[in-house]
């Protein structure tokens, strides 16, 4: 007997629905839209966002294949504070709020994935928490892109490209500084040898050192 895997039981849920697809800088959801269906992300990276009232944006979350989302909204009935944007040309499919809660009732292997996914985005925003309160911004800025080279990096002739295009206004939006302040942190990183910068893609050189780097340094 064949068991399927979690990822085939979500295309086969999903494919029920016709695929969606969105250009780069393309809203899916803004904040206070009706939740009006749930997103599995099959290809490119969608950015979770809330914008403060002075304007700024603060990154959330980055979903990447095969993720869905925003489930949370699903499960706990509120007004929806999020944009969710297409970091770049993304595809997705859609399945009605109803019938996407009815599957993962009736599917225990996926809910209990989606559960550790929710576990480990608890823990991941229990630390940024922490960076934001104890970390000054160069500590911060060291920490996350640790961070981002563990989850979307790939190894480039022995560097370690963070796969995703990060401006330095992304990377403030990130750790709640200028982006000033950010450009400061990410001259520092360079001129120690512990990063790249190139066409908006960094390269980190040893995720280890660079991870020891975040307890240090000063603004």
């Amino acid at each position: 007997m064949v068991i399927d895997t979690v990822s085939q039981k979500l295309d086969r849920f999903f494919s029920q629905s016709k695929p969606f697809y969105y250009k780069k800088g393309d809203i899916l959801v803004r904040a206070d839209d009706p939740i009006f269906g749930v997103f599995l992300l099959k290809k490119g990276l969608v950015r979770q966002y809330v914008v403060s009232e002075k304007g700024d944006e603060l990154t959330i979350h980055i979903y990447k294949p095969v993720c869905f989302f925003p489930v949370m909204l699903v499960f706990y009935s509120v007004a929806n504070p999020y944009y969710f944007e297409a970091m770049d040309d993304i595809e997705v499919w859609r399945m009605p709020p109803e019938k996407v809660t009815e599957f993962l009732k009736s599917e225990p292997d996926v809910l209990l994935d989606l559960t550790r996914r929710f576990a480990a985005g608890l823990v991941g925003l229990s630390t940024r928490i922490e960076n934001l309160m104890f970390k000054d911004t160069y500590g911060r800025i060291a920490s996350l892109l640790t961070y981002f080279a563990k989850r979307f990096g790939r190894r480039e002739e022995g560097v370690t490209v963070i796969k995703i295009p990060l401006t330095h206004k992304d990377l403030a939006s990130w750790v709640g500084a200028s982006r000033e302040n950010v450009t400061r942190q990410i001259e520092k990183l360079r001129r120690k040898g512990l990063i790249t910068f190139d066409n908006h893609m960094i390269g980190v050189k040893d995720i280890r050192k660079l991870e020891k780097e975040s307890t240090g340094g000063r603004d």
